[in-house]
């Protein structure tokens, strides 16, 4: 037996345990503050939406997450360790990340790609699951009829839903998501966040960047509004989303109903309503 094989593997945390989590973080690029004392905690079972209007840091803020950017002030945590004490691998195994784009340098497959996913097991008494969690993760994100055709070939929607499908072959529980829903059609859309939905309630830990706030209220548990670098408000969707703080949050008079079917607001900005 190798030794990557007789290693330890993480265990799943309890459902409401928190996963990840940044703690008065500030970043600053050039000296120019991108974000200031953020802390954000996010739990096993739960979808939680970052939102904000454009630069307001939450692509910066899900970089932090993810121990690509280290912040100036304040730490990162992931399953109780600071983000950069894990290795590579260790964090493969406990957090898988969607950005806004992917690029390929040489002519892969969409199974090969979804495949890389699992790159993390490899070695290890999980990688005996590696078909299965490609199989399963192609199914969900509704690519595996175009599992043969090239990467490259594909449009911009079909990229995105298989680079999801890349993550959740991976089988993390802590899934990052940034932006899933900017290339895709309404169905599409309406997929890959019931994926999010259906992860949360097998005790995985979400956070998805959005822009559409219909959809962050529809499907998120909390939200976290981010403006100018700064956490304006984070809570239930119904709790946080209000006429004045979107409204001053994105500089256009928004007004916010009550879905007539759902306990979720809807949000619609005012024509002719920019400040």
């Amino acid at each position: 037996m190798s030794w990557r094989r007789s290693s330890r593997l993480p265990g799943r945390l309890s459902p409401g345990l928190p996963a990840i989590s940044a703690q008065a973080v500030g970043v600053r690029f050039g000296g120019v503050p991108i974000l200031r004392e953020v802390s954000l905690e996010v739990y096993t079972g739960e979808v939680v939406a970052l939102v904000g209007p454009n630069g307001a840091g939450k692509s910066t803020l899900l970089s932090v997450l993810t121990g690509d950017v280290i912040p100036d002030e304040g730490t990162a945590e992931l399953f109780g360790r600071v983000v950069q004490h894990w290795t590579p691998t260790e964090s493969g195994m406990r957090r898988s990340v969607l950005l806004q784009q992917i690029t390929l340098s040489f002519p892969f497959t969409v199974a090969e790609v979804v495949a890389m996913g699992r790159a993390p097991w490899s070695g290890t008494s999980l990688e005996d699951d590696d078909e299965k969690a490609v199989l399963e993760a192609m199914a969900a994100t509704d690519v595996e009829s175009f599992a043969t055709r090239r990467f490259g070939s594909l449009s911009g929607g079909e990229r995105a839903r298989v680079a999801l499908a890349r993550v959740l072959a991976q089988r993390t529980q802590v899934i990052l998501l940034d932006e899933p829903t900017a290339a895709l059609d309404l169905h599409h859309q309406e997929l890959v966040l019931e994926v999010a939905r259906d992860r949360a309630a097998a005790g995985d830990a979400v956070v998805v960047v959005l822009h559409d706030l219909n959809l962050a209220a529809a499907y998120a548990d909390r939200v976290a509004v981010l403006s100018q670098g700064r956490m304006a408000a984070q809570g239930r969707p119904g709790d946080v989303f209000s006429s004045e703080l979107l409204s001053d949050v994105y500089k256009h008079d928004v007004e916010v109903l009550e879905h007539p079917d759902a306990a979720t607001p809807i949000i619609l900005p005012r024509r002719g309503g920019l400040r």
